[in-house]
Order: C-alpha cells, then sequence, then structure tokens
C-alpha cells in the first residue's frame, strides 16, 4: 500500500509577478490560496508575516471594507489593501497603515482575490474582516484612521510607563 503524504513547501520568496501567477492559477480553480504577508501597510489588522487566505471573488460581490489582493498599476507590485470606495467597476484602495493617499482606482481585472482569513501564530485573527470592516474603510478614506491608532499606541505606552514606575 503506498503511503500519501502531501508535498511540504518550505519558505520560497517569489517575486510580484510570480506571485500574481500563482493566486491567479489558484483562484481561476476556485481555490484558495495562502502566504505570508511581507510589510506593514495593513497594520494592526494584517502584521507582517501573518498568513493570508485569499479567496476567489466576482466583482459583483466586492464591498467597501473588503481586503483584495490586486496587481498595483504601474508598480507592479502584488498588494491586499482595504476597499475605501466604490465607482463602477472600479476600487479605491488603501493600506490601513497609511496616513497619505489611496493606491489609485484598481480595475477588477487587477484584482487577484479578496482575503478571507487572517491566521497570526496559528490563530485566526477576527478583526477588521468581520461588519466593523465598513466603519474601518469610511475611517481610513476620511485619513482618521492612522491618527487614531497612533492615538492608541500613545496612550497605552504611556499607560505601560505609568504601571513599569509603580514597580
Amino acid at each position: 500500500m503506498l503511503n500519501y503524504e502531501p508535498a511540504r513547501i518550505g519558505q520560497h520568496a517569489v517575486d510580484s509577478d510570480e506571485l500574481a501567477i500563482l493566486i491567479r492559477a489558484a483562484t481561476v480553480g476556485g481555490n484558495a490560496i495562502s502566504f505570508n504577508a511581507p510589510g506593514g501597510s495593513m497594520y494592526p489588522f494584517i502584521h507582517s508575516g501573518d498568513k493570508i487566505v485569499i479567496s476567489p471573488i466576482d466583482a459583483r460581490s466586492i464591498r467597501t471594507g473588503d481586503v483584495l489582493t490586486f496587481v498595483h498599476n504601474p508598480s507592479g507590485r502584488v498588494l491586499a489593501h482595504r476597499v475605501i470606495k466604490i465607482e463602477k467597476d472600479r476600487f479605491l484602495c488603501k493600506g490601513d497603515n497609511s496616513a497619505h493617499q489611496a493606491d489609485g482606482w484598481i480595475g477588477f481585472d487587477d484584482v487577484l482575490g479578496r482575503v478571507e482569513r487572517v491566521l497570526r501564530d496559528g490563530k485566526a485573527i477576527r478583526l477588521g474582516l468581520g461588519p466593523e470592516k465598513l466603519v474601518i474603510a469610511l475611517l481610513s478614506r476620511w485619513k482618521i484612521l492612522v491618527p487614531i491608532f497612533d492615538f492608541r499606541r500613545r496612550i497605552k505606552r504611556r499607560i505601560k510607563r505609568l504601571i513599569s514606575a509603580r514597580d
């Protein structure tokens, strides 16, 4: 009797072109694909190194607040950023940790899929992908999401200092 063990793929760095091809191949076939998110543009909802699961999507099901994976033109980079506005068949996306302007309008031809799950240290992270995603998108569109998180970080640091000063 043959023993079947699935192939294990170790860490392998791929460039944006290769990643886009891999994601398209999986999602066109109706499958999900996962990879570790690089960078901090979606912090605090997606951390660098979190595993993100990308699922196929059709244009009609995209909603404000969804996190899409897409090829950013003209840079050609694969990004996973939040939809902050929809107009006809195009989507304005922006990283949650960006206080500046959005990525520009993305056509559906450049969309690779939607982030359905985020795993951090093997545990599912739900914050940012549930019903609150619309509020997050609006705060990001109005350019107040990052200042809110900066304020939260400052308060958290001050509380830690107060606690450590008492010890």
